[in-house]
């Protein structure tokens, strides 16, 4: 008797009202995501109203911008590849003539390496060009060098010193190609500013307040997203467990969305298949975003130790290089 008074009192209808609310209110989210998904795959040519704007000539130039390394990678590894198959007819010898001038001038790109260091560290420096301009610069110089020396020695090893000198300069310009991968992972691009985990992190909690609101029907998903994220951005002890944790994280997070598609499945069996396969399609989609983003501030973290431990050994490797260098270059005219 007490039980059915409890059901019926108006505390309890209020109560009951409130969750038909809020349910209401979670379907027409996940309805307007849905909306919003079906309008984006719409290939009509006006998407809500907007017109398709034509290609301006800055857009090209960006993109040709952003073309540049790689044609100048592919263009340095065809002129190695055509010096390596040529070197049996000796065109260049390193004592005299145009090989003896290739090696003077790598030389000196090698050792203008060092304008961009001072650039950073001493302001009597920094009043002449932008530090992009200087940036490019070495790595501009840092490429060329190291082939002209190569022709210079004919791709082939020499005397002793030769050699050391040779297998410095190899080791260092491996280095800075190691050294421009890690900058990009740590910064807006080859030449902008660097990520700020303050920024990494906002995104990140943006997207935990949309999936909060998403996945309110769906709080199998919602728990393993967020223990995924609360286990893998716990502080980790040193270089090693950072490097593990990110390769762990990129495969359970391959893992997890396989697990997601399957649990938005199992509870909407009494839907469509159509109906099914587009909410799962909505929240594999928000969810991958979200796993993204969490990478990436887990792979930040990590390649940030790895640049400070890159700057501490590249700059060592290089003075190597100059006294290797300059113990060749004194054996060669005075011995």
């Amino acid at each position: 008797m007490l039980k059915n008074q409890n059901t019926t009192s108006p505390e309890y209808e209020a109560l009951k009202r409130n969750k038909e609310k809020q349910r209401q209110a979670k379907d027409i989210l996940l309805t307007e995501k849905l909306q919003v998904q079906k309008a984006r795959e719409e290939k009509e040519p006006n998407h809500f109203g907007k017109k398709e704007k034509p290609v301006t000539p800055f857009q090209l130039s960006d993109f040709l911008w952003k073309c540049c390394p790689y044609v100048f990678g592919l263009l340095t590894l065809f002129a190695i590849f055509v010096g390596f198959r040529l070197r049996k007819f000796e065109y260049f010898t390193a004592e005299e003539g145009t090989g003896y001038a290739l090696g003077i001038i790598g030389g000196s790109m090698m050792l203008a390496l060092l304008l961009y260091p001072l650039r950073k560290r001493f302001r009597i420096f920094r009043l002449i060009g932008n530090v992009r301009v200087w940036f490019a610069i070495h790595m501009i110089l840092g490429v060329l060098g190291p082939v002209l020396i190569l022709y210079h020695s004919n791709f082939s090893l020499g005397s002793t010193n030769s050699n050391v000198a040779l297998f410095s300069m190899l080791i260092v310009s491996a280095s800075g190609v190691i050294g421009r991968y890690i900058y990009t992972k740590i910064h807006h691009g080859l030449y902008g500013k660097k990520i700020e985990v303050a920024q990494l992190k906002e995104r990140l909690q943006s997207d935990q307040q949309e999936l909060t609101a998403l996945l309110q029907l769906y709080p199998e998903v919602k728990k393993e997203l967020f223990s995924f994220v609360e286990h893998f951005l716990t502080p980790t002890k040193g270089l090693f467990h950072s490097w593990e944790r990110v390769m762990s994280a990129g495969i359970r997070s391959r893992l997890l969305i396989r697990k997601i598609k399957k649990l938005v499945r199992a509870n909407n069996k009494d839907q469509s298949r159509k109906e099914v396969r587009t909410k799962v399609k909505v929240i594999v989609r928000e969810s991958s975003y979200f796993l993204h983003h969490t990478r990436k501030l887990i792979e930040f973290g990590f390649y940030e130790r790895m640049f400070a431990l890159w700057h501490v050994l590249h700059l060592p490797l290089f003075f190597m290089l100059v006294i290797a260098a300059i113990v060749h270059v004194a054996a060669v005219h005075w011995y």
